[in-house]
C-alpha cells in the first residue's frame, strides 16, 4: 500500500518537473531573453490600496538598468506594472540611496494591492529568469 502511494507521488513529481522544464524552455527565445518582457516598462503607483487614490505613471525605455524615480506622493498603497521580472525597491530618501523602505520581487505577479508604506523614491531592477536546462547526458 505504501509502495503504491510512493510510486504515484514519484510519477506525479516527475511529471511536474518535466512540465515546468518544457514551459520554461518554451518561454525563452533562442537568444536567451524572456519573450514576454515588454518593450517599454510601465508602472503605476497608487497612494491608496487596491489601485485607488492618486496615481503616478512611470515609464522607461530599455536604456537604464536601474533607474530611480521620485514619487509624487510619499504614501504608497499599491502598484501595478507590466513586467513581472523586476525587483521594485522603495526608499525614504529622494535619491534611491540609504536603507530601503520595502523591496518586492514580482515573479509571476503584475500588481501589489495592499502594501501601505511611506517612500519618496522607487528603483526598479531587471531580474533575469531562472532557466531550467534540458536533461543532460553527461551526468
Amino acid at each position: 500500500m505504501i509502495s503504491i502511494k510512493l510510486y504515484i507521488f514519484i510519477s506525479f513529481f516527475l511529471l511536474l518537473i518535466s512540465t515546468v522544464s518544457s514551459i520554461s524552455s518554451n518561454d525563452i527565445k533562442s537568444n536567451g531573453s524572456w519573450k514576454n518582457r515588454p518593450r517599454q516598462f510601465r508602472m503605476q503607483i497608487f497612494s491608496r490600496p487596491y489601485q485607488q487614490g492618486v496615481a503616478q505613471t512611470i515609464r522607461a525605455d530599455n536604456g537604464a538598468s536601474t533607474p530611480c524615480w521620485n514619487l509624487a506622493s510619499k504614501r504608497v498603497g499599491s502598484y501595478e506594472l507590466n513586467d513581472p521580472l523586476v525587483k521594485v525597491t522603495f526608499y525614504r530618501s529622494s535619491d534611491c540611496h540609504g536603507a530601503p523602505s520595502a523591496t518586492f520581487y514580482n515573479q509571476n505577479s503584475f500588481k501589489q494591492s495592499h502594501i501601505l508604506i511611506k517612500a519618496k523614491s522607487v528603483s526598479v531592477t531587471k531580474v533575469k529568469p531562472v532557466i531550467l536546462n534540458e536533461k543532460r547526458n553527461d551526468l
